[in-house]
């Protein structure tokens, strides 16, 4: 065994013991990045990752658990969609509709990000040529994992108002009634995965046992159809024909009829929303269109039963027909006639001879709801399309009207949150307000939304908490009276104890004495709970035994991830206490005008309030705020997301190591391949933007803007803005070392009211550069002798605190590399990202060169000496100056 394969060994190890060990609290929350590890490195055995599959879904009712999984969610969506192909069991597929169905936010971030995938791995691109990176197993497989999902998510917890009933009449007890739910959901999950699972190949939708009943159910057969675009110019677009199959909401093309998995998928369309037009003039009889806002195919019937058979067909999918229609979980019909959802959403579609007629009232609900906050989301990311074909000019007038257009559903809510954060609906939006950032080919939106929380409800009340109360517990509403106002006073005589999604209790080891074998409480009280014998042998054989305790391993230390909302609490616990001089009103007012133009957003938030107040009716009740966020069309997010995700490692890596080192981390949505949200940066500008505008000191740069607004070098705010500046500073040299940032140029680096740095725009990481290997950005990180000025230089006081920080951040970070490199090598694992993709970054090598910054072979009494050398190597690198006058001769970006 190699080095590297005894280091792998004696990690697995590590992650074995501090998760299942003796030594292990617990009663403290699973630590979720190990388990995560443990899922990536025990992926080629199966019966692990059931076993920790189960594992985690035993404890995911805890609040510190769920929002662990919702960090790492994107290395575990990428484990289940990139994993398990030789497996009989879905285990991580199944552990994923479990999870959905105790949050409908959960289920929701996860359908985006198979949004993604589904469009990453599809047949055919938008233009309609083959799809390079078509991957018939991924596509299939993310088609399948979204539809299932939905029906989770509809369907729910099937005895759920019968354990509810048990609850609140004392029959069972609080732990009793989770352990239930939990089991119903997992019955659920396995129900769905087993019903549509049997006869079908990975590969291509539609096979085997589905295709010999195609008599009973028609959703296939043969149609002619003609490409809407040339290979080439010269050659004529002909009819050709095709066999085509309308199932789990997507229209597939075939060159032959699927038998037995012996066909090629060509192309595959979504219908979820698209608009099926038979075509009454022209050339060709029976002809029609299907089509969306990306997609469209003209195809050919054979007769006039047949179209009218095909336009039935697709017209049931893309309204969701064939999603619920023939379930085999036994429907329970609602009453006759109703045509409103829980929050009069579902009149259009709900009626007698709809699509939801024979689900429950709650059934309907949940699916108007996670519906429409889809297309909520789909409406902000396509408003920003939409502009994005109009004329430069013509798009800031146009931008309030489409905003005014837009649909928002009673339940819609920004859903750049945790599930443990607090539920805040939106209200309506503020279409004057609407910015436009022209690009030369992006229209980014920058809205405002006033949301609100507290309606007859708690106003602490957390966004998982709210949706279940609304969409789980309501068993007995009058759909007829569809307000918010009836629904939650329903449910205001409920049980305090049933109300809360999340059961934060210590473990009880009283009736564990008599439970043998290894491992911690946790571990027993699982596997008695679970009925089971034996450990998998890869787990049991690293669990020390009794016999050989004493060579047991020193834990990892683990990371506790820090909520974005108490990291500013952090930072002040651990800065310094006399360097926080507050921020007067003079000086900020002196600041506005350079960054916020002339309004900070205390005084828009409150000038926004008083409209909000103006508009509100006179019944409406709640807490009020107002949200401001960016919609972007044409720009896969998806890199930024992982760059931020491990931002936030990072930053909790910092402060958990009681270092004041300050990173700015904010929420970034992929809704798509191309369309994203981003959370706004408030009281912040670029710092091109600051240079450019009016009044700033045409010469003394950054220093020189600092002793206008701030006052003279060494006094209170002066010192208060520098400590800022430096602690943020240090921040982002860091991850920028680390992470391989580059394109750091002025348009990509913001600067606060407070004097805070923050960084934005991902596109180049993990070593990848504008030029590749002719990058001008050699330097470890931007220090430029603007930023060493504004610090005092290299004999001030400030730099060397700087210094101090850095190395002090380089040693933290380095202390966990193992579970950060783990983190890189989920996410570079058949990745799509830049960052990860072709001959220069691919194939292990962005890994390889981030082990190499992490500096994993340098003796640790080396450390400080190379860390150091990283600084001076960066002040006022020679590549640094060229690259940002090269930034300004091309796109006009000051220096």
């Amino acid at each position: 065994m190699d080095v590297k394969a005894q280091t792998l060994e004696k990690f697995k190890s590590q992650l074995v013991h501090d998760v299942f060990g003796e030594e292990a609290d617990s009663n403290a929350p699973v630590q979720m990045e190990k388990v995560t590890m443990l899922l990536w490195y025990f992926r080629d055995d199966p019966r692990v990752i059931q076993f920790l599959s189960q594992f985690l879904t035993k404890f995911s009712s805890s609040r510190q658990v769920f929002d662990g999984i919702e960090f790492y969610l994107p290395q575990l969506a990428h484990m289940i969609i990139h994993l398990e192909a030789d497996w009989d069991d879905e285990v991580l597929e199944r552990f994923a509709l479990v999870i959905s169905q105790h949050s409908l936010h959960f289920a929701l971030q996860f359908n985006w990000i198979l949004q993604g995938a589904t469009e990453d791995y599809q047949p055919e691109t938008l233009s309609g040529e083959p799809n390079p990176q078509f991957n018939a197993l991924y596509y299939s497989r993310c088609v399948k994992l979204l539809t299932n999902m939905e029906r989770c998510v509809v369907y729910g917890s099937q005895r759920g108002h019968e354990l509810q009933k048990l609850f609140e009449s004392g029959s069972i007890s609080k732990e009793e009634f989770n352990q239930m739910q939990l089991a119903d959901r997992k019955f659920n999950a396995a129900q769905i995965l087993n019903s549509c699972g049997e006869g079908r190949d990975y590969g291509l939708g539609l096979l085997g046992k589905e295709i010999s009943l195609l008599d009973k159910h028609p959703c296939g057969g043969w149609l002619l159809y003609k490409r809407n675009n040339r290979r080439a110019a010269y050659k004529r677009k002909t009819w050709k024909r095709r066999y085509f199959v309308a199932s789990d909401r997507m229209f597939y093309c075939y060159v032959n009829q699927p038998h037995q998995g012996h066909s090629t998928l060509r192309r595959a369309m979504p219908l979820e929303g698209a608009k099926i037009v038979p075509v009454l003039t022209g050339k060709y009889p029976h002809m029609f269109e299907v089509h969306n806002q990306s997609w469209e195919f003209r195809v050919r019937a054979d007769s006039k039963e047949d179209l009218d058979r095909w336009i039935n067909l697709l017209r049931d999918e893309a309204e969701s027909k064939g999603l619920f229609s023939n379930h085999p979980l036994p429907p329970v019909l609602a009453e006759d006639g109703i045509e409103t959802d829980v929050n009069g959403e579902a009149k259009e579609s709900v009626n007698k001879s709809g699509i939801l007629s024979h689900l429950t009232t709650e059934q309907r609900a949940r699916y108007v709801f996670f519906k429409g906050e889809r297309d909520f989301v789909r409406g902000l990311c396509d408003t920003a399309e939409k502009l994005r074909f109009r004329e430069r000019d013509d798009r800031k007038s146009l931008a309030p009207l489409f905003i005014r257009e837009l649909t928002i559903p009673p339940s819609a809510y920004i859903p750049m949150c945790n599930s443990t954060d607090v539920w805040r609906r939106v209200s309506h939006s503020f279409p004057e307000e609407t910015k436009v950032f022209n690009t030369k080919e992006r229209c980014p939106l920058f809205m405002y939304f006033a949301v609100k929380g507290g309606e007859n409800a708690n106003v602490n009340m957390d966004v998982a908490g709210y949706l279940q109360r609304i969409y789980e517990k309501n068993r007995s509403i009058d759909l007829r009276d569809s307000s918010l106002e009836a629904l939650t006073e329903e449910s205001d005589g409920r049980s305090d104890d049933i109300e809360s999604v999340w059961t934060d209790t210590n473990e009880r080891d009283g009736d564990l004495e008599v439970v043998a074998g290894k491992g911690n409480i946790r571990l027993k009280r699982f596997m008695k709970d679970m009925n089971l014998r034996a450990l998998p042998k890869s787990i049991a054989r690293r669990l020390p035994s009794k016999r050989n305790s004493a060579r047991t391993l020193l834990p990892l230390q683990s990371v506790r991830i820090l909520d974005t909302k108490s990291i500013d609490e952090e930072f002040d616990a651990v800065s310094v206490a006399e360097a926080h001089e507050p921020i007067d009103e003079a000086c900020l007012n002196r600041v506005k005008a350079f960054v916020c133009g002339g309004e900070m957003w205390v005084e828009k938030r409150d000038r926004l309030l008083k409209e909000e107040e103006c508009m509100a009716n006179a019944k409406d009740r709640g807490v009020v705020e107002i949200l401001p966020i960016i919609a972007k069309s044409n720009d896969d997010v998806r890199q930024e997301v992982f760059v931020m995700q491990m931002i936030h490692y990072y930053q909790s890596v910092f402060l958990n190591a009681g270092l004041p080192i300050w990173l700015k981390t904010y929420r970034i949505l992929s809704c798509s391949k191309d369309t994203g949200l981003i959370e706004a940066l408030l009281d912040a500008t670029s710092i091109d933007g600051l240079k450019k505008s009016d009044g700033y000191p045409k010469t003394g740069g950054l220093l020189a803007y600092f002793k206008l607004v701030y006052g003279p070098v060494g006094s209170p705010l002066f010192n208060a803005a520098q400590y800022h500046f430096m602690t943020s500073l240090v921040g982002y040299s860091l991850v920028s070392y680390l992470l391989g940032l580059k394109d750091r140029h002025n348009g990509n680096i913001m600067i606060t009211v407070q004097g805070h740095l923050i960084f934005i725009d991902f596109g180049f990481a993990m070593g990848m550069a504008p030029g590749h290997e002719f990058s001008l950005e050699q330097a470890p990180f931007k220090l430029t002798a603007e930023y060493m000025e504004l610090m005092g230089g290299e004999k001030g006081e400030c730099f060397a605190e700087f210094k101090r920080l850095f190395v002090a951040g380089f040693e933290a970070a380095r202390s966990h590399s193992q579970i950060a490199m783990g983190l890189v090598e989920i996410m570079m694992y058949k990745s799509n990202y830049p960052c990860f993709s072709g001959s220069r970054y691919g194939y292990g090598i962005a890994l390889k060169r981030f082990e190499n910054r992490l500096m994993l072979s340098v003796p640790d009494n080396q450390v400080k000496r190379k860390a150091e050398k990283l600084v001076l190597h960066s002040v006022c690198h020679t590549g640094t100056l060229l690259y940002d006058k090269f930034q300004l001769s091309t796109n006009g970006i000051l220096p």
